[in-house]
């Protein structure tokens, strides 16, 4: 018999009540000699709370348990598994005992493989649920006072805000605003979640941004001045870093990306531009002057780090792409549609491009499974380690922490990698929808040329004196 010793810590107050984990380790170590169990392995889960089902030891200690090379699980405390009833009985009569391994509790002495055993477990199941409910009670009623007089109810403090505990107020921190700022403007502007992260990463140092910490900075009703919980917004006590009309603009454009659909604007190609000289988004401006006490209106395209003020730049150098005519853009861009359908050779040349970033592509997500293989593996070392008593856990929590943040990031920079793999297409059926369009498209409302031609265009890269350089869907 393989026997799982599965320990679980959430914070260092419960280790200071008796729940460290070298504590359960050594006691439940001692049970399995004293049963006479000598086979076992070690699953530690440092840090995650007992409502939290996604833990990575968990879920190794289950795949192992699906491959029959666990047959049976013990843990120090019914509530070392979890605090919800439901999980605890689910993950014992479905997850264990369907793949034939029973389960032990130390201290409450329970046995799921005696029928006594079985029938405690069901009570004491509703005493941990009874435990949580009571908690979640008291930490409910306090947040919920909090959020009614405009207070911040806790937690790990927001990124671009400080704690000031004297005053009880969250305070502004001016350079992370300033990135939290741009952040807003950058998804506004047709930038994706990842390339978000890599532009704001170097700029906060001090904090850990990738593509979902992007997107919950995107989500967050506390940017605004307001703090919602449990589906109310209330007014806060803080100052906003994002005007609400921003915050609901960037919620409307996160919905019609879900939809699958490229930013629409009010512009025909909103979204779609960005400089050529130095990579930033690209922004529309309106120009006056006066010719003979007449007045005229230049609409223009220009790179916004040339064009808004130094402290509001994405580089500190600025750029010098110059302005180019809006309309000259659009012309272009349409020629260019209008000529691939006439001639559909010209746009098979553009498709062999395409083809060499598939191989890229190949080669990126070869890279990150090799890394994500490298990081697994040293932390099926670091668990042997600790089963084997060559190290203790405790010494090598923090090491095991972060080799799973790594393992976590490099799982969502595979699946982001994945969003946006430049897949085969069919360049028929392609060429067939180039043609529609750039015959019909004299006919088409604004509206709908703003969808077609984002069926047919991924960016346009603009060079002042330089044709249009556009990257195809194909």
């Amino acid at each position: 018999m393989t026997v799982a010793i599965y320990i679980r810590v959430s914070t260092d107050e419960q280790a200071e009540q008796g729940y460290s984990i070298d504590f359960q380790k050594e006691k439940l170590i001692h049970y399995c000699k004293s049963q006479g169990w000598d086979d076992y392995k070690l699953y530690i889960d440092d840090g995650y709370t007992g409502t939290n089902m996604d833990r990575p030891a968990l879920k190794r200690m289950l795949r192992n348990i699906e491959d029959k090379k666990v047959t049976a699980v013990l843990v120090y405390k019914l509530d070392r598994l979890s605090r919800k009833q439901r999980d605890i009985l689910e993950l014992i009569e479905d997850k264990f005992e369907s793949f034939g391994a029973s389960f032990t509790s130390s201290v409450e002495k329970i046995d799921t493989s005696t029928a006594f055993g079985k029938a405690m477990l069901g009570v004491l199941a509703v005493f941990a649920q009874l435990d949580r409910d009571m908690i979640i009670e008291r930490t409910t009623a306090g947040r919920r006072q909090r959020v009614s007089t405009g207070k911040w109810y806790g937690g790990r403090v927001p990124f671009g805000y400080n704690w000031n505990k004297e005053l009880q107020l969250l305070e502004v921190i001016p350079e992370e605003a300033r990135v939290i700022q741009e952040i807003y403007n950058l998804y506004l502007n047709g930038h994706s979640r990842l390339s978000i992260a890599e532009w704001a990463a170097p700029r906060a140092p001090s904090r850990t941004i990738d593509h979902a910490v992007v997107r919950e900075i995107l989500c967050r009703q506390i940017y605004t001045g307001n703090i919602g919980y449990v589906g109310n917004i209330y007014d806060g006590t803080h100052d906003a870093i994002i005007t609400q009309d921003i915050w609901d603009a960037v919620q409307i454009e996160i919905e019609k990306r879900k939809e699958g659909m490229t930013p629409i604007g009010e512009y025909l190609l909103t979204g779609l531009l960005k400089c050529g000289v130095c990579g930033v988004n690209i922004v529309h401006v309106r120009r006056k002057s006066k010719h003979a006490d007449k007045e005229y209106i230049y609409e223009l395209y220009a790179c916004k780090d040339q064009h808004v003020r130094p402290k509001e730049r994405t580089k500190k150098e600025g750029c010098k792409m110059g302005y180019i005519r809006r309309d000259v853009v659009e012309k272009s861009v349409i020629d260019q549609i209008k000529a691939i359908a006439i001639n559909p050779n010209r746009l098979l040349e553009k498709s062999k491009k395409k083809k060499s970033e598939i191989i890229s592509f190949n080669e990126q997500y070869s890279l990150l499974t090799e890394q994500l293989k490298k990081v697994n593996t040293n932390l099926e070392n670091l668990y042997d380690a600790i089963q084997n008593g060559d190290i203790k856990a405790s010494a090598v929590s923090n090491r095991i922490k972060s080799l799973e943040e790594q393992r976590d990031i490099l799982e969502e920079d595979i699946d982001d990698l994945i969003d946006v793999n430049p897949k085969k297409t069919d360049e028929k059926k392609t060429l067939i929808m180039f043609q529609q369009i750039g015959h019909a498209w004299d006919h088409f409302t604004e509206d709908e040329k703003k969808i077609a031609i984002r069926k047919l265009i991924k960016s346009i890269s603009l060079v002042k004196g330089q044709p249009p350089q556009i990257e195809w869907l194909i």
